[in-house]
């Protein structure tokens, strides 16, 4: 037998432990000395469920990415009606977006989330095709030229300024199935070069310059594609499952098709052959959609129609790579251990594992108990040395500080105490102003002090921070903030919510602050819990919002926050500490309100698919 070296020109590694996701790559093989096993890395390839879409619908338009998709436009027959509704995937969950300005079923769109593009359709969803194309910002959607040719169930292909849609269906016109091909540069429609056979209902890939349209009816169904290269079409592969009703994403040289009523099949393309992907639908859907800017490691797909005329609201996700996700790692909020006592306006720091939370209010005074978690029980600590709720704190379970807040009798406290891991003492280093409803993190070396409300009335925009041996005031924030929630280190932080703003979110370098993206939720009410390490990288989630509280939790990846999954208890007057990733909620509740209920987020943790090489 060959020998590994001289079939693969490297020789096998001899490794004490498994590689890491940063250092590894598909196909890699290596011997682990500590389990005497061989082993290499194969690519997963699998769908899974998304959220449901908010309204079932068929027959509608798609853009976007699986992290950031667009759906929108389509049609449901219970009632029956044509939409001009648009909805937003997270990643997770979608909401409303803007209406477009033509309601239709069967438009067709390219582009993303923030910059997409609809063309065609039809107004009634019996036979009134229509040109009217449409571009949207994120939030609401402009009208722009329209189709030379009226016609719906296009094929698309490009970005919102580079667009090209081939084929379609014409209604009562002769002939029904058209070679129609144009293309858009932002402004208008040029037909282009007609497709040597007619195509509806099939599936688009690519750039307005090397564009795929694969599948369709011609009629019949048909297997066949077509490529693009900006002047003239030519044969590509031929899929493997012939199909129509189809969506597609990726490019030219590297797509992905999936959908329709008689098939689970998904398929690649490399440029030249079509591969039936080992993964299935779950749903096997006619008219399925798909975010057009996914690539073939990252569909999207989305609704659909059971036939004959059942609308559906399901997603799936497709992913093919040498990461997987286990089940019990996809994001959630599980319930901790309780706390000993029922509390809101309590303050917690730590990680999700090792976190501290003291004082607070129990509906009858301001409190001084501490408490640590391990991450499934709660210890009675030593006391704060005077009871404090709705301050700001900044450490780990040993090293830790208390600072500000309110003390008993109402005061608006300066003071800062300090934790060692086993007692807290008063620390001399005082705020230098005394405020309550603030936003502390950092360390116990390397605090920040954030807005707050003022004993004379209204809020703070004062921001200190602390070096271990004094408080320093440095540049304020460029809008007061009073309960905000907060989260990150001295030189890397981030604020959102309060009042009262309930939605702007301030980012910290160490120096200056700047503004980020907003909140997709208002949060103004009492404390908010939040968790991060980095301006980058944090959850935020319950708050109060007259008249109620709100379970809602998101993320933020240093420009945009997306919905993550809800907590189980709605709640606000709260803290939250820990990672993005490993999030930590204690105690809390409505404005009047006390709990001892602690939630426990885990964000999805990539694991690395290994292989145990054997022979037979």
């Amino acid at each position: 037998m060959s020998e590994y070296s001289g079939i693969r020109g490297t020789r096998v590694k001899y490794l004490a432990s498994d590689p890491t996701l940063n250092t590894s790559t598909e196909g890699q093989v290596w011997y682990n000395s500590t389990s005497g096993t061989l082993k290499s890395l194969v690519q997963i390839k699998a769908t899974s469920s998304g959220g449901n879409m908010s309204t079932a619908r068929g027959n509608l338009g798609g853009a976007g990415t699986q992290t950031a998709g667009l759906g929108f436009g389509g049609y449901t027959w219970t009632p029956p009606a044509v939409k001009n509704s648009t909805e937003e995937y997270s990643g997770y969950a979608w909401s409303n977006g803007g209406n477009m300005g033509t309601a239709r079923a069967y438009p067709k769109g390219c582009g993303t989330q923030t910059a997409a593009l609809a063309f065609g359709g039809d107004t009634t969803n019996l036979n009134n095709e229509t040109g009217a194309t449409e571009e949207y910002d994120g939030s609401a959607w402009t009208a722009s030229g329209s189709l030379n040719t009226s016609r719906y169930n296009i094929a698309p292909a490009g970005i919102q300024t580079a667009a090209i849609g081939a084929g379609g269906y014409k209604g009562p016109a002769s002939p029904k199935f058209t070679t129609n091909a144009e293309s858009y540069n932002g402004t208008t429609w040029t037909a282009i070069t007609a497709m040597p056979e007619s195509k509806s209902w099939a599936a688009g890939a690519g750039t307005q310059t090397a564009a795929l349209i694969s599948g369709g009816s011609t009629p019949p169904v048909s297997a066949t594609s077509l490529l693009w290269n900006g002047s003239s079409w030519t044969s590509g592969g031929t899929m493997n499952t012939a199909r129509e009703g189809i969506a597609g994403a990726g490019l030219s040289t590297a797509a992905i098709v999936y959908g329709n009523s008689t098939s689970n099949v998904i398929e690649e393309y490399d440029g030249s052959v079509w591969a039936t992907s080992p993964a299935t639908m779950a749903n096997s859907l006619f008219g399925r959609n798909s975010a057009t800017n996914g690539t073939i490691s990252a569909g999207l797909m989305f609704s659909g129609v059971n036939p004959p005329s059942t609308a559906s609201a399901a997603t799936e996700e497709y992913v093919s790579s040498i990461d997987a996700y286990s089940p019990s790692t996809v994001s959630a909020w599980a319930s901790g251990g309780a706390y000993p006592t029922s509390l809101r306006q309590n303050m917690s720091f730590g990680t999700q594992n090792l976190a501290l939370s003291v004082g607070g209010w129990n509906n009858t005074s301001t409190v001084s108990t501490s408490a640590s978690y391990d991450g499934s029980t709660w210890t009675a600590t030593p006391s704060l040395n005077a009871a404090a709720r709705m301050g700001g704190v900044a450490g780990t379970q040993s090293a830790g500080l208390e600072f500000g807040g309110i003390q008993p009798g109402g005061t608006y406290s300066a003071n800062m105490q300090e934790w060692n891991g086993s007692t807290w003492a008063d620390n001399a280093n005082n705020l230098n102003t005394g405020s309550y409803g603030i936003v502390g993190f950092g360390t116990a070396t390397a605090a920040l002090k954030a807005g707050g409300e003022n004993p004379g009335g209204g809020n703070y925009d004062a921001v200190e921070e602390y070096n271990g041996s004094a408080w320093t005031t440095v540049t304020a924030m460029p809008e007061s903030k009073y309960v905000g929630a907060g989260n990150g280190i001295q030189t890397s932080g981030l604020i959102a919510g309060g009042s009262p703003s309930g939605t702007s979110t301030l980012e910290y370098n160490g120096s200056t602050w700047a503004a980020g993206g907003s909140l997709m939720t208002s949060r103004p009410g009492t404390q908010a819990g939040s968790a991060g390490t980095t301006s980058d990288s944090n959850i935020i989630f319950g708050g109060n919002a007259p008249p109620g509280v709100i379970n809602d939790t998101e993320g933020y990846d240093g420009t945009a926050w997306s919905t993550r999954p809800s907590l189980a208890t709605g709640r606000g007057s709260t803290n939250g500490n820990g990672t993005a990733s490993l999030g930590l909620m204690v105690c809390g509740g409505p404005p009047t309100g006390l709990t001892t209920t602690v939630e426990e987020f885990t964000g999805e943790i990539p694991q690395l698919d290994y292989k145990t090489l054997t022979t037979s």
